[in-house]
């Protein structure tokens, strides 16, 4: 079947939240190198842009809880429209901030934004489509994450020389931001959320609208025996903490709640943020000039958008499942591969003799880009240098010839065995990892409790983000990059055998019947695990 026009358009109109989602995170890096150039009167310390990064981060969080309660009293349309307007506002903020305090405000403010598109976009999306569509729809608010990460370092890469350019590095986000608002004025509310607030007629309207067809009486009535489970327990719907104690006490919700819960868990701690940290480092020891950083993780985001197209394929054709197992068991081979590549390249590394210089004190390659504010200054007459970065004088220059050169990694012949980790960990998290705890989330909930189960389960994964932004070079630093990406395989082989284990298909299954999936004992553990439906209609043990 295919889609009406005005379908296909609501999808990219809810999936601008996605790039936007996608953008803020692509361009924060080359933001933040731009910023320490162009302002230096603001004193930019590592703990300050720490604040500046994690503000965002910390306030995404507090966004996706409060998208919760907005998604129940004003329904899915107008929470997005709430999100688009305060990111266009946090834009112009970030924009013309005089200072760096000022710029943490408008990143805390489209922060919370992209909290409530985050949480949002995917449950807009999964509720107004049909189920043959629902997958490979929501997978493509993925897809649009990872062209926003690309967009985003490439126009960093683009102002990056240009005075002042970081202003238009976050000030250009407003314009998808606005297109958003403005479109999503001609989308239709959530035909799910107007049944359950009584506008059964608009309802079904926009059903027929959106599927092209009059025969939408099936689906009318999945809605209607949903709505009338929930109406039979008043208590069900609740309000507030009310909701959030009716979903632990219902034992199919408390089921699926943990699954969400984990699915977010781990696929922040299998280690994307530290790959993606270390991709323009892995790229630069393959033997590229570290001064191109900006455009070689570029490449990396490329990767991750092309990677993200077999997810749009295949969630459909081998389900969710099958689909997780194969995108974990590609990402333990990508961190165990890029774990023994830096023992190799260390090992290597610490074999080529510098000689230090001032305050950078070493004796291999190795001891010297262990120090932040040094790096290996190459030279063809003279050998290897190590160098403090940031006092290029002169007499430094001396020592290392006529052209100088500051790398800030070890060139060593092993390092195609990072790249091939690098490329197989992306090739596995994008189809995979990356989209299916948002698209499986959006829908293992009953309506009832679905959008506080999805605020909760966004909630989550930026807690998450954060911790692991917060920890990774700590984690670094005590068990060396090998051991955290050791670390990161072993958690996701834990993740795995949970899922493997506990977790049920839900491709074609309306959002009306996925609750019956958790329902009653498991029977059988693997590919087809799942749990016996209860021959009960009470929503209570």
């Amino acid at each position: 079947m295919s889609l009406p026009f005005k379908t296909k358009l609501l999808v990219f109109t809810a999936v601008l939240g996605g790039f936007l989602f996608g953008y803020d995170t692509g361009v924060m890096s080359g933001c933040l190198v731009a910023l320490e150039d162009a302002e230096p009167t603001w004193e930019l310390s590592d703990s300050r842009k720490e604040i500046i990064v994690s503000s965002a981060i910390w306030a995404c969080a507090v966004g996706a809880l409060m998208a919760g309660f907005l998604n129940k009293i004003l329904g899915r349309k107008i929470s997005m429209m709430c999100g688009a307007a305060i990111l266009t506002g946090a834009s112009f903020i970030m924009a013309v901030a005089p200072n760096w305090q000022s710029l943490v405000v408008g990143r805390a403010l489209d922060g919370v934004a992209i909290g409530f598109v985050s949480m949002t976009g995917p449950l807009y999306i999964a509720e107004q489509l049909p189920n043959d569509w629902r997958g490979p729809m929501t997978v493509c608010n993925q897809l649009l994450i990872t062209i926003g990460i690309l967009a985003g370092s490439i126009v960093a890469g683009i102002f990056e020389p240009v005075n002042k350019g970081w202003r238009w590095m976050l000030g250009l986000s407003c314009v998808p931001s606005t297109i958003m608002f403005v479109l999503f004025i001609f989308m239709p509310k959530s035909a799910r959320w107007l049944y359950f607030q009584g506008h059964v007629e608009q309802a079904k309207a926009i059903l027929i609208e959106l599927r092209g067809t009059e025969d939408v009486s099936t689906e009318m009535k999945e809605i209607a025996e949903d709505f009338k489970q929930t109406a039979e327990n008043e208590e069900l719907g609740g309000k507030g903490f009310q909701v959030l104690l009716n979903m632990m006490k219902n034992t199919a919700v408390r089921r699926a709640m943990v699954i969400g819960l984990l699915l977010q868990l781990f696929q922040q701690f299998s280690g994307i943020n530290s790959v993606m940290y270390y991709s323009a480092t892995i790229l630069v020891m393959s033997g590229a000039s570290s001064n191109k950083a900006i455009w070689l993780s570029t490449a990396v985001s490329t990767a991750n958008v092309a990677f993200t197209f077999i997810g749009v394929y295949g969630v459909e054709r081998f389900g969710r499942k099958k689909l997780l197992m194969g995108s974990m068991t590609v990402m333990m081979l990508g961190l165990t591969l890029l774990g023994i590549a830096f023992i190799v390249i260390n090992n290597s590394a610490k074999s080529m003799e510098v000689e230090g210089v001032l305050e950078c004190v070493a004796d291999s390659c190795y001891s010297c880009v262990q120090m932040d504010e040094c790096g290996i200054c190459e030279s063809v007459a003279n050998g290897l240098k190590c160098l403090n970065k940031n006092t290029l004088d002169s007499n430094i220059t001396v020592h290392c010839g006529e052209k100088m050169e500051i790398e800030d990694v070890c060139k060593t012949k092993e390092s195609w065995l990072a790249i091939v980790g690098l490329v197989l960990y992306i090739m596995g998290f994008a189809p995979g990892m990356g989209p299916l705890p948002w698209t499986i989330n959006s829908e293992i909930f009953p309506n009832w409790a679905r959008d506080t189960a999805l605020s909760l389960t966004t909630f989550m994964n930026w807690v998450c983000n954060s911790i692991i932004s917060q920890t990774f070079l700590q984690l670094s630093n005590a068990a060396t990059p090998s051991g955290a990406f050791f670390t990161y395989c072993a958690i996701t082989f834990v993740g795995m055998c949970y899922f493997f284990v506990f977790l049920p298909e839900t491709r074609g299954m309306s959002l009306e019947n996925t609750e019956e999936l958790f329902e009653g004992k498991i029977t059988f553990i693997g590919l087809n695990a799942g749990y016996e439906p209860k021959k009960t209609n009470n929503s209570y043990d």
